[in-house]
């Protein structure tokens, strides 16, 4: 092989015998160089746009508005409030969808075992037979007429019964110190079908969805309490165990009504003293999350508090675990409440009650003095 030279004898090529020009080795080494510099360079350009979108969708999370227009399994809500469960009255319900409340949840519609507790005024509000059903559907109705959706809440009272109820472990009942029994394991199942065939009448009666009532120490709550479920089967003992009687009904729903309907549950948060721990109230909030409901709202055994805010800690904690959208709800009053929740957390949706039910129109007049 002979290489040729220029004048001043500088190796110009390689040839070959033929007289073909061979790059020179030197070149091959340049050329793979560059590829890999240029490889180096797509890759961090990648990286560095993943980084961008990832600090951009954290920055938008952080700043979520009240007035957002969000998608709640197949509902497209126009913005973040929610009507929390205090009233069955139509047209009040009318009157706050009216005033642009995105959902709306009915006061505890009862599943069976009639006792109303004496906090339930305007006579009767039950699901347990098909006599309701005209009755039921005027809150459908009722909300639908203004773009609004609502959910029945179904509600047990247990310990909160006016009358002879059922709990865990047979505790005294909270009002006039009522009788309650035992749950045995035929006790709990007939219980559980109450609400399933609550949720497949609210289905009947054109609501959106159905919300399981898990908070204020009523049957479900209690089944979550160290002090008043002392069971050692295999609804008591842990953490899990006392969640199983409400997962099993948010299953037992689930597959009666299929998968078109909003299934919410609302849980207390943590009470010491009445036996609700930080971690079962956590585990209970990713069981729920496994068990596949929509929607979670944090509630507590005290529904009413001289403070703001005063779930929202404990809202905050549950929403840095669960994927599941959570709401917060008591004691929230103004604008500038709802908006430090929504950007100071991973909180989805904001619950009013009494705020709500004094002055219907909170929210059009946030509307018109924020937007």
């Amino acid at each position: 092989m002979e290489n040729e030279k220029n004048q001043t004898g500088e190796e110009l090529i390689d040839i070959d015998e033929k007289g073909n020009p061979i790059e020179k080795k030197e070149e091959k080494k340049e050329k793979k160089s560059s590829n890999i510099c240029k490889y180096i360079m797509m890759i961090i350009i990648i990286l560095f746009l993943i980084g961008l979108c990832f600090f951009y969708l954290k920055y938008q999370k952080k700043n979520k508005g009240v007035f957002d227009e969000t998608t709640l399994k197949n509902l497209k809500l126009k913005n973040r409030v929610i009507f929390g469960a205090i009233s069955h009255d139509p047209k009040k319900i009318e009157e706050v969808a009216k005033n642009e409340v995105a959902l709306i949840v009915t006061e505890g519609c009862m599943v069976g075992d009639y006792y109303p507790t004496p906090l339930q005024n305007g006579g009767p509000f039950r699901v347990d037979s098909d006599e309701y059903l005209e009755e039921l559907k005027k809150f459908p109705e009722a909300a639908h007429k203004y773009n609004s959706y609502i959910l029945l809440d179904l509600v047990h009272f247990g310990l909160n019964s006016a009358g002879p109820s059922y709990s865990p472990s047979g505790d005294r009942g909270v009002y006039k110190d009522i009788e309650t029994k035992a749950m045995t394991k035929e006790d709990i199942l007939r219980i559980q079908d109450y609400f399933v065939q609550g949720a497949i009448r609210a289905k009947k009666a054109g609501f959106d969805g159905i919300e399981i009532h898990g908070g204020h120490l009523h049957l479900v709550s209690s089944f979550f309490s160290k002090v008043f479920n002392r069971r050692t089967d295999e609804y008591g003992g842990s953490d899990e165990n006392r969640a199983r009687f409400l997962i099993e009904i948010i299953k037992k729903i689930r597959e009666a009504i299929g998968n078109d309907m909003i299934i919410s549950a609302k849980i207390d948060c943590v009470d010491e003293n009445m036996g609700f721990t930080e971690s079962g109230f956590l585990t209970a909030g990713k069981c729920l999350e496994e068990a596949g409901v929509d929607l979670i709202e944090v509630t507590g055994v005290k529904a009413v508090r001289n403070e703001d805010m005063y779930f929202y800690n404990d809202t905050k904690k549950l929403a840095e675990i669960v994927n599941v959208p959570v709401t917060c709800i008591g004691g929230i009053k103004t604008y500038e409440q709802a908006d430090y929740i929504l950007k100071n957390s991973k909180i989805e949706y904001i619950g009013m009650s009494r705020s709500l039910l004094k002055k219907s129109d909170v929210v059009k007049e946030w509307y018109q003095n924020n937007k």
